[in-house]
């Protein structure tokens, strides 16, 4: 259930406000005359509610029912109310205070991409639209297809082709129109915009549609009200454009400006080794991002590579008014982490979301986190839309011969059977 405000939109480039009535319908259009193509978007709107007149008629007891929202009538798929787990295994490997895991596997098409979709879908019905387009690295998409699929709209689809099978095998089976491109996500991104203005569809690419970092916000409400409003010290975030770690910052902004918290936690971002440009603007203190970020970023973590993080601006800006930190992990640390969190909790993740659990192992060896603290990490999606990278993970057994006696000889010595345990990218199973 959610609860319907009065909002503006603001431009966190130039700081122009729109009322509701006179919006635009992606980025500020002042900031937009200079935007480049390939780079880091300019103009990206935030939505800001009159929150004064919005507690005259809620409370925070009924926080969980009710999360801050223009009208809109969502589609029939059910998106979000999502478990938090806490992991006493994941503590002691650790050694903090407790360890909550936001298990986003089990949202309808498998990944956190749900709520931005799920909020999109609903504005472009509401505005008349019956085509709805993306650029993605594989997740956005089936989940902008899944949704679709339920609403009865058409997707159309610029997705790398070099994306993880089990993704493009998704978005056919949900009867998306694909385009598989020969070409990184950047490029599906530049394409899709084009489509865009040429066949008038609507268009979901993250940030540069701003009802996708609404949409992500809800997984801060949840977490507050999840924990009686005790909120965790830091929050661990995988970080590719930027638009998670800037909706978990918006729904707990939301939250300060209704007095229902008292603070925002910490937000950590985590990106791979080989897409890092958050990471290093951060640390560098560098406000223009495309003098920071990779011509040709790289990591088994697809989700999260990006050559320029479309939503730096603003993700950067949480960071540093949330009184949080960046870093990176390997793609070794991500590989391990799968099996980490997959063995100790029973929740299957795809490298993105083990990124955020190889983030906190980081955080703690190098006391960026205490004993004392906790900590949320977000488990971003499910692994079986990477069963590559989870198999490096792993060591499957050879055959066994079906007989009792096998059996009791591989319990007696399984490495008869296993055979000796291998080397894969570098990880030692």
């Amino acid at each position: 259930m959610v609860s319907y405000a009065k909002y503006i939109f603001r431009c966190i480039t130039c700081g122009k406000t729109f009322p509701s009535q006179d919006a635009p319908e992606y980025v500020c259009p002042v900031c937009s005359e200079k935007q480049e193509s390939g780079k880091s978007l300019l103009g990206v709107l935030e939505c800001l509610y009159n929150y004064e007149d919005y507690k005259l008629t809620h409370s925070k007891n009924n926080a969980g029912n009710e999360i801050i929202f223009p009208p809109v009538v969502f589609p029939p798929l059910k998106v979000g109310g999502t478990p938090l787990y806490s992991s006493e295994k994941l503590c002691k490997k650790v050694d903090i205070k407790n360890v909550w895991l936001k298990d986003e596997t089990v949202e309808p098409t498998g990944s956190y991409k749900d709520r931005a979709s799920y909020l999109v879908v609903a504005m472009a019905q509401k505005k008349g639209y019956n085509k709805i387009t993306c650029a993605s690295t594989g997740n956005a998409a089936s989940s902008l297809a899944g949704i679709c699929a339920s609403a009865g709209i058409e997707s159309y689809i610029f997705v790398s082709a070099s994306a993880p099978r089990a993704k493009l095998v998704q978005l056919a089976a949900y009867g998306a129109n694909l385009f598989p491109i020969n070409g990184n996500y950047d490029t599906c991104f530049e394409l899709s915009l084009q489509a865009t203005k040429e066949f008038g569809w609507y268009n979901r690419n993250t940030a540069y549609n701003p009802w996708t970092i609404e949409g992500k916000k809800t997984a801060s409400w949840e977490i507050a009200c999840q924990l009686n409003f005790e909120l965790p010290d830091q929050i661990f975030v995988p970080t590719g454009d930027g638009v998670i770690i800037s909706g978990i910052y918006k729904g707990f902004f939301d939250l300060l400006q209704l007095g229902w918290i008292e603070k925002i936690p910490q937000l950590v971002a985590v990106q791979p080794e080989g897409s890092d440009a958050i990471v290093k603007a951060l640390a560098e203190n560098e406000k223009d991002i495309s003098k920071i970020y990779r011509d040709e970023a790289d990591s088994v973590a697809d989700s999260l590579v990006v050559n320029a993080p479309r939503n730096a601006e603003m993700a950067l800006r949480s960071l540093k008014e949330s009184g949080g930190y960046a870093l990176t992990v390997s793609d070794d640390e991500i590989i391990k982490a799968i099996a980490e969190v997959s063995s100790s909790t029973g929740v299957f993740v795809e490298p993105a979301a083990s990124t955020a659990w190889a983030g906190l192992k980081k955080a703690r060896e190098t006391g960026k986190i205490t004993a004392e603290q906790s900590a949320v990490i977000l488990l971003t999606g499910t692994g079986l839309k990477d069963i590559a990278s989870a198999e490096k993970a792993t060591q499957l057994p050879l055959p066994v011969e079906p007989t009792l006696e096998a059996v009791k000889s591989v319990i007696r010595n399984p490495w008869s059977v296993s055979g000796v345990r291998c080397q894969v990218s570098g990880v030692s199973n």
